[in-house]
């Protein structure tokens, strides 16, 4: 077992909303002076959330056109007029104001035939321009688009395809071991071998009493960890402060003790519940011992994700057994660097940055003697001490292995500790 040196000085689930019929098409497309009738379609909604695979395409156009994409959000009392003033039946469809979905697009195709198309990624503009009209966007909103392309012998020297009605869904559900969420990485069920039979003395610094036995260890049920640890400009933006000795928005939060770390969970499964973000029988908390270790090993077996060795390149930590080095040497006796920013080293197999070292990591267990025979989803929720995991920037090498415990009160605050969280199957003690 490590010793820990102080250094002080993310609701009820509702039912997903939906859109009750598909994209909608109105109003009269122009017929270009090559007698092309282009038409807009979407083959699926938008949602507010910008991943619904939302493709706009314009098809039958002339070939080899320029031409654009527009959108408005209202069309309240608007009555389509002539485009030019009798443009070969060309109506403008789409009230003021209205936002062009990019630069000049070409249409493609072949000269003189009706085969170019304009295709636009809903999704990819409304992320990459967060300001854009309408944003942010609610559930029901509407959208008109219409396509303007060039027809030098049209009046207007343009022409415009037909129009297209679309209505905001909501986000799509999330799916446990299936949706992808930003920030998280999913973690499929398995079975591991957990804990470490590393001896005492260099370079592991083991204690098989605590840390061991090796004994076999089966994740039920898939779940989703962050892929970093909670930073501070996270849990500012959530809980409203900011506790960190060693500041840095990039850096992970420190100075949190367990029942601060769990009201963070709390109000993050508050939040992404109203965003039905949260699948029902899932929570916002801290990993289990078991699910911490199982995600830092990744499917490997040596005593750290990246081999037998740690290196000061690896991960931040003070000292490297290994190497018999420093990772860092300050010039002042009080002189501490603090945390690292997130994912400033590379990640363990399954996408996990910061596994070893920057700060311990809270657990949801309380230590408890490990079993010799095989378990399953093992959790001890009693306790005035929780675990810790992963090690910190002022530790060893040792420190970090990924079968090491370490323990603290639930209501101590350390500037080596901080936490992340998983997405997880609901636990009750």
């Amino acid at each position: 077992m490590s010793q820990l040196v102080p250094a002080s000085t993310f609701l009820v689930l509702l039912a997903p909303l939906s859109v009750a019929q598909g994209p909608t098409t109105y109003c009269t497309a122009g017929v270009s002076s090559t007698f092309c009738i282009a038409q807009i379609s979407a083959h699926t909604q938008p949602n507010t959330t910008n991943d619904a695979g939302c493709i706009i395409t314009t098809s039958g156009l002339p070939g080899n056109r320029k031409g654009l994409v527009y959108y408005g959000v209202d069309n309240t009392g608007f009555t389509p007029s002539l485009w030019g003033g009798g443009s070969a039946g060309s109506y403008l469809c789409v009230k003021a104001p209205t936002k062009r979905m990019g630069a000049l697009l070409d249409s493609g195709g072949t000269t003189g035939q009706c085969d170019g198309v304009f295709v636009v990624d809903w999704d990819a503009f409304q992320a990459a321009n967060p300001t854009a009209l309408g944003n942010p966007w609610g559930f029901g909103d509407k959208v008109f688009l219409q396509s303007w392309y060039r027809d030098p012998v049209a009046p207007k020297s343009s022409n415009l395809s037909n129009a297209l009605e679309l209505t905001m869904d909501a986000v799509s559900p999330v799916v446990p071991c299936v949706t992808n969420l930003p920030g998280l990485v999913l973690i499929p069920a398995g079975t591991f071998q957990m804990g470490s039979d590393a001896a005492s003395g260099p370079p592991y610094q083991g204690d098989p009493t605590f840390d061991g036995p090796v004994h076999q260890v089966t994740i039920s049920s898939c779940f989703w960890m962050g892929e970093t640890e909670v930073t501070q400009a996270q849990y500012q933006s959530l809980m409203g402060a900011n506790p960190s000795l060693h500041t840095g928005a990039d850096r992970p939060v420190d100075q949190v003790n367990w029942h601060e770390a769990q009201a963070y969970c709390a109000a993050l499964t508050a939040q992404q519940s109203a965003l039905n973000l949260v699948p029902q029988g899932y929570q916002y908390r801290l990993p289990t011992e078991a699910e911490w270790e199982y995600a830092c090993r990744a499917g490997t077996t040596t005593e750290f994700n990246v081999g037998d060795a740690l290196f000061c390149n690896q991960a931040f930590f003070r000292y490297s057994l290994h190497s018999n080095s420093y990772c860092w040497i300050l010039p002042g006796l009080n002189d501490v660097p603090g945390s690292a920013s997130v994912g400033s080293y590379a990640p363990n197999p399954w996408g996990l940055y910061d596994m070893h070292g920057n700060v311990y990591e809270w657990c949801l267990d309380s230590p408890a003697p490990y079993p010799s025979t095989p378990v399953t989803d093992p959790y001890t929720p009693v306790g005035a001490m929780a675990i810790l995991r992963g090690g910190s920037w002022y530790g060893q090498s040792d420190d970090c292995r990924s079968g090491n415990r370490t323990m603290n009160g639930r209501i101590e605050h350390n500037s080596l500790v901080g936490f992340r969280v998983v997405l997880a199957p609901i636990l009750v003690p």
